[in-house]
């Protein structure tokens, strides 16, 4: 599902769901040509750990002269070595030099700096500097083989991009298009289709893509009103393109649909996965985290399934998806577009705000300031500003059901929500807490009228 995936700065990542139901295996036939061969065989790599507080390495690509055939095997979509990473951790170098190769020509490769991102949860994000010293993003994705849903992040991206694009006060991801021997097709889930020219699959069934670097900084709890007013532009710009996008083209279920956050989750094996040893050490908590998510199901089905405007959302917009210039407090860039997706207008808001519950030791201003940038450039109807505190703790609870999904999946290790689940906790009983102050500011500021 959906979450705090980010692409670090510009961590263009982050996320992901997969339309694979189960566990499956699939052969590979790639054919590589000679860089690939030269790529795949013993390779110097030296690495070094970089002394900065971020703990992100630097790893310096040589590629040397030596090839060996590269053969296809068999290879499960349930096992975490296949990707070649666990969670966003690249734990497969050879996969990170095959995916340069689609981008780059042999002469370029040589001597390239990958550094590690410091943050993200579901993709690989890799710095890269080129030998000319220009600076680029690599972004392998860890999103159970999903290929329907990165052609959908790059269709809307490249539609918005040409409708919108000279139009924003930010910048959005730019993915640049891959050498032309690899443009290939789609053959992950069984099928094969044309991929856009600015992603390609790899031997192992993943997908991936190169972008340019956005300059900013991640702002965490500054500069909330401009993202707030960044937000509400690009919500009100997805508006205008929602009609020029197919709905058949998506495959992200809407917020709503938890038990399709994730491939892999079912009512089962969440309860199961909850009830688990793994949680012994926060049981009151995970106790009632399930319950929590449960409640926050049905009432979101019984009370706004049909009743709330409904377009093209980013559906993960929130600070750590952003880029800003601190000194001027402005907003630079709004990044991973993953769980783009059809779903009710409001959840833009509340993603957003979802990230600011619960911080010391006030949290209230920075709903105020957000909410101050957002009415500026978006709009929200009586209905809508009385939904957002629960879409906000729907939004947070679909973090526990994807992280369950994630492990289930072997996507990751339970602990990703282990060492969260308290956190969100907090989060939650603050919006329940604080929640008509919230509508209240929406009304106020948006100008709207009680009935």
């Amino acid at each position: 599902m959906r979450i705090v995936f980010l692409w670090c700065h510009f961590l263009y990542l982050v996320s992901s769901l997969s339309s694979i139901s189960e566990v499956s295996s699939f052969q590979v036939h790639t054919t590589f040509p000679p860089l690939m061969q030269m790529l795949n065989s013993k390779s110097m790599i030296t690495s070094t750990c970089s002394s900065s507080s971020s703990s992100s390495s630097t790893t310096m690509l040589s590629m040397s002269s030596e090839t060996s055939t590269t053969t296809s095997s068999p290879m499960n979509h349930n096992n975490a070595s296949t990707i070649g990473a666990i969670g966003s951790k690249l734990t497969d170098m050879e996969l990170a030099k095959e995916a340069l190769s689609r981008f780059l020509d042999e002469e370029t490769c040589k001597g390239i700096t990958m550094t590690s991102t410091t943050g993200g949860v579901n993709n690989i994000v890799q710095y890269i500097t080129l030998p000319s010293g220009e600076k680029r993003l690599l972004r392998i994705y860890n999103n159970g083989f999903d290929t329907q849903r990165v052609k959908f992040e790059h269709t809307v991206l490249q539609k918005l991009q040409e409708m919108e694009g000279s139009k924003f006060s930010f910048q959005v991801p730019n993915f640049l298009t891959a050498l032309k021997d690899y443009s290939s097709s789609a053959t992950s889930n069984g099928s094969s289709s044309e991929l856009p020219p600015t992603m390609v699959q790899l031997s192992n069934g993943s997908q991936a893509c190169m972008c340019t670097l956005i300059p900013g900084q991640l702002p965490k709890l500054s500069c909330a009103r401009d993202i707030g007013r960044a937000c509400g532009e690009l919500n009100t710009a997805l508006a205008r393109l929602t009609p020029h996008i197919s709905p058949s083209l998506c495959n992200c279920a809407p917020y709503a649909d938890m038990y399709k956050v994730h491939h892999a989750i079912t009512p089962e094996n969440f309860l199961s996965t909850m009830q688990s040893s793994a949680f012994d050490h926060v049981r009151d908590t995970a106790t009632r985290m399930t319950q929590e998510t449960l409640d926050i199901i049905e009432r979101c089905q019984n009370k706004y399934k049909t009743s709330l405007p409904t377009q093209l959302i980013h559906g993960d917009l929130h600070y750590d998806n952003v880029l800003v210039n601190k000194e001027e407090e402005k907003v630079t860039g709004l990044l991973d577009f993953e769980f783009c997706s059809f779903d009710w207008r409001a959840l833009e808001m509340a993603i957003s705000l979802s990230k600011y519950a619960g911080e010391e030791p006030d949290a209230m201003p920075y709903f105020d300031d957000f909410i101050d940038g957002y009415s500026e450039t978006g709009t929200l109807t009586l209905e809508e500003a009385r939904a957002v505190p629960d879409l906000i703790n729907l939004r947070i609870l679909s973090n526990v059901v994807y992280f369950c999904g994630r492990s289930v999946a072997g996507e990751d290790d339970i602990s990703s929500l282990t060492t969260r689940i308290e956190n969100y906790e907090k989060r939650v009983n603050w919006i329940k807490e604080h929640g008509d102050q919230i509508v209240t500011r929406i009304i106020d500021k948006m100008g709207l009228k009680e009935e």
